[in-house]
């Protein structure tokens, strides 16, 4: 009797692994179905070292529900990042609370010091976007994507070379707001909204646009703005 209570959970046991191998053959089915739809007409392109890179970054994301899920790389929610990328530069910042997405486009996007230490620069790279996408999608649901053109961002870059402020980056001067010193002593600067495209939910797919975007807005301000950061610069 024992016997065949032994050998009855067994053979239980061996029915519930062999449907978890099922259910994990066919997670691993979608992802690859999903991927190749999602990826389509761009894989022919691709070197083989550059498939390699998007098979690393595969297996190090570790488990597939996330790709499922995610709407970032559908048609809109991708046309509504990139749609600028001919004439402007592109970055996305991460924040997990919508409320400060919204303040964001309201107010513009804040930042201590350096632009760069958490906004990325995207392009028209499906892969570059997914391996940087992987490594802040972390950070929050909401993505900002916020655009400079590319005449505006030349002609400050040109400025802060001929005046020698070498500390400084174009960012720093696109701001319509003095920048304050932060209790750690560091620069807070406000990127004007002007530059915020707006925000996407790159869970759902949702996109809230910024009624105030203009890539290409230049501002009596930021001139002045060279003229502040080049005394400071002196001291």
């Amino acid at each position: 009797m024992e016997f065949e209570i032994l050998f009855g959970v067994i053979v239980l046991a061996l029915i519930g692994y062999i449907i978890y191998l099922h259910i994990q053959l066919a997670k691993k089915n979608m992802f690859i179905e999903s991927t190749v739809k999602r990826f389509s007409g761009i894989e022919k392109s691709w070197s083989s070292e550059e498939l390699m890179k998007f098979l690393r970054e595969v297996k190090k994301a570790g488990h597939y529900g996330s790709y499922f899920i995610e709407k970032l790389f559908d048609e809109k929610p991708l046309g509504f990042l990139l749609e600028n990328q001919k004439d402007s530069r592109i970055y996305i910042h991460y924040t997990k609370e919508e409320a400060d997405a919204k303040n964001i486009l309201k107010e513009g996007f804040r930042f201590a010091d350096t632009f760069y230490k958490t906004a990325l620069p995207v392009f028209d790279d499906r892969l570059d976007l997914l391996i940087k996408h992987n490594g802040r999608k972390s950070f929050g649901d909401y993505m900002i994507v916020i655009c400079l053109a590319d005449k505006l961002f030349d002609h400050y870059a040109s400025e802060i070379d001929r005046m020698g402020l070498k500390d400084f980056s174009v960012e720093n001067i696109l701001t319509e707001s003095p920048p304050f010193k932060n209790e750690n002593a560091d620069f807070i600067y406000q990127l004007s909204n002007k530059f915020v495209k707006g925000y996407i939910n790159h869970q759902t797919g949702d996109i809230i646009p910024n009624p105030d975007f203009n890539p290409a807005y230049n501002s009596d301000l930021f001139e002045k703005n060279l003229e502040i950061l080049a005394e400071r610069n002196k001291n």
